[in-house]
Formats: C-alpha cells, sequence, structure tokens
C-alpha cells in the first residue's frame, strides 16, 4: 500500500461517518396528524408543537406548501391563533387520517422522501398500542396498513406521543427510519419529546457542522433536551425515545456508528437539496452518489466480518468513485 494510500484510508476512516448523499430536486413531503389532548392546555400544547413544524418545513427548509399537510386533532381553537383546524375542517380520525395519508402518497412518487409525524397522546390497553384520536383510536397496526401506500419512497415515522414504543416493532422495515417518543406502553405520562423534536429544526443541532440536519442529529438534540428537562427538574426520567432503521423492529436509545440503527436516520435530510438538475445525466450521477453512500455504509458494517486488507481496499475503491462521482455533480451543477 502507498503512502498515499496509506494517507488517504486514515482520513476516509475518520471521515467516513460523515458521509452523507447529495439529494435530487425538491421531492420531500411532511404529513403532521395532531391528537386529542383531553383538555384544552394538551389541545392548545399540540397543536402549537405542529404548527410550529408546519411553518419551519415552509419557512426555513423551504419544503413546497403544497407537500406540507397538517390534520389537527382537535376541534378547539388554540388561544390566539384561531388556525387550527385543516383546510378541509377535518380533525384527525382514523378515516381522516387514512384518507390524508393515501392523498399523500398519490401525491409523491417512489424516491420521494415522506416525514409523517404523529404529535398527542398514547395509550396501551389489552396489550393494543394506540395514538389518541377522535372516535376509534388509531392503532400500530392500522398506521402500518396505511403506510403501504408509500411503498418506494424514502418513509420516515415519528410517533411522539405517550406509550409510543411498540409502534417501532409494528412500522419498522428495513431502510424505514421510525421514531417514537417513549421505549414502551408503560411510558405513559403526557411526553416532551414532541416539542424538543420540533425545536430541533431551529437550534443549533447541526452536529457535524454540514449545514444540513440530518434526523439521526434531530433525535440526538431532542433526547438530550428530554434529558436535561427531568435533570433540571431534579425528575426521574419516564420517557426514553427509540429510533429504529435497520428493520429488525428493536429501536435504540443511542444510535449511532457502535449501535444496530443510525446509518439511514443520518443521511435522511428534510431540509434543501443540494443539487438540483432535469437532465437524465444529472439524476443518473444523483442516484449513483446514493448508491455510493449506501454501499459504504454496508461496508462499515460489514467491517468486523472482513480481514482487513481486503476492508481497507474496498473501502479506498468506493470512496475514490464517491470523490470522482461528485466531481462531476460539482461540474454538472456549475458548469
Amino acid at each position: 500500500m502507498t503512502a498515499r494510500t496509506t494517507r488517504l484510508l486514515a482520513v476516509a476512516v475518520l471521515a467516513a461517518g460523515l458521509i452523507v448523499p447529495v439529494h435530487a430536486q425538491d421531492h420531500r413531503h411532511l404529513v403532521v396528524i395532531g391528537g386529542i389532548g383531553g383538555e384544552p392546555h394538551y389541545d392548545e400544547l399540540f397543536h402549537r408543537w405542529a404548527t410550529t413544524l408546519v411553518r419551519v418545513a415552509v419557512e426555513s427548509l423551504g419544503i413546497e406548501p403544497a407537500n406540507v399537510h397538517y390534520l389537527p386533532g382537535s376541534r378547539q381553537v388554540a388561544p390566539g391563533d384561531g388556525k387550527s383546524r385543516s383546510a378541509t375542517g377535518e380533525v384527525a380520525s382514523v378515516t381522516s387520517i387514512g384518507a390524508l395519508l393515501d392523498r399523500a402518497a398519490r401525491a409523491s412518487s417512489p424516491g420521494d422522501m415522506v416525514l409523517v409525524v404523529l404529535i398527542g397522546h398514547g395509550t396501551a390497553r389489552a396489550g393494543r398500542i394506540l395514538f389518541n384520536v377522535e372516535g376509534p383510536d388509531l392503532s400500530a397496526g392500522t398506521l402500518a396498513e396505511m403506510l403501504a401506500s408509500f411503498d418506494g419512497r424514502r418513509l420516515a415515522v415519528v410517533n411522539a406521543a405517550s406509550s409510543s414504543g411498540p409502534f417501532v416493532d409494528a412500522l419498522s422495515v428495513p431502510g424505514r427510519v421510525v421514531i417514537t417518543a417513549t421505549a414502551g406502553g408503560n411510558e405513559n405520562l403526557a411526553p416532551v419529546f414532541g416539542g424538543h423534536f420540533v425545536t430541533a429544526f431551529t437550534e443549533a443541532a447541526d452536529s457535524d457542522k454540514d449545514g444540513r440536519l440530518s434526523l439521526r442529529e434531530v433525535f440526538d438534540h431532542a433526547n438530550r433536551r428530554v434529558a436535561e428537562s427531568f435533570e433540571g427538574g431534579q425528575r426521574i426520567r419516564t420517557e426514553h425515545a427509540l429510533l429504529d432503521d435497520n428493520g429488525d423492529g428493536a429501536g435504540s436509545r443511542s444510535p449511532g456508528a457502535d449501535a444496530a440503527d443510525g446509518a439511514v436516520a443520518a443521511r435522511w435530510f428534510l431540509s434543501s437539496p443540494r443539487y438540483a438538475f432535469d437532465s437524465e445525466a444529472g439524476r443518473g450521477l444523483l442516484a449513483r452518489d446514493q448508491r455510493l453512500v449506501d454501499r459504504i455504509a454496508q461496508l462499515k458494517r460489514r467491517k468486523g466480518q472482513m480481514p482487513s486488507p481486503d476492508y481497507l481496499a474496498e473501502l479506498e475503491r468506493l470512496l475514490v468513485a464517491l470523490a470522482l462521482n461528485r466531481r462531476a455533480l460539482r461540474a454538472a451543477a456549475d458548469p
């Protein structure tokens, strides 16, 4: 191995965890679903979290307004706002949630990034884990069936409700990011994770300083804020968020390089795309970029199963290919 290659690999091994894909033109969608608060305080709180996320998505993240959908959980109007109802006047129910997700699925295309966020209360009753909405509550199984229509999309689902942990097992699919506010159905007190998840998009949560927020960074930031809120009040922590993105249905409290989960979430961005191409050649470069990033992540997960020389040789080959592809991307974006 040459000295140049050794230096390249030394840098690559350190930086490989920060490699992120570039993305094509804006094909991002956000669906926010509110739950019933049960009392005015929570109706207002959940509505405020939801509308803040909707506003940030459009004003700060640059998502097309037509791609942002909000279905409130309560018919009550938040004080001083007057905008708690959706454009259709509906509130969240099993029927209206199914119809909204169906519309969002039809409005999106394979490869699009779709984030679905549930904000509200949840319950665990007789072995059933539920998200509380008007009328019959939404079960994890029913939501899983609704999400089947998003096949081929880069889907992420956040259930920021109490007792939401078991939703991980029900919604887990390889490559799909699933985040819950709690680790189990027995963590049933009013959650605070949802508020911190939303504000992470407006706070300094960009830990790798690459100018973009990944879902893993948002999760980590919200998790730290939850811990701080309990520690600051000298209270026992009553909720522990989970993230699953490898399809095993288990979820991790601390996803990252050494955990089973976190690789997909680290490459899942709701913020503005870096490149936009109308040409077939440009889209081909973007698709190749994504494939190379995925292959590097897969290789890193197999590191312990490979002889070191084979691992380093394959890593070098992929990193060189990625660097050359990104040089072509820059040239195509700024001819």
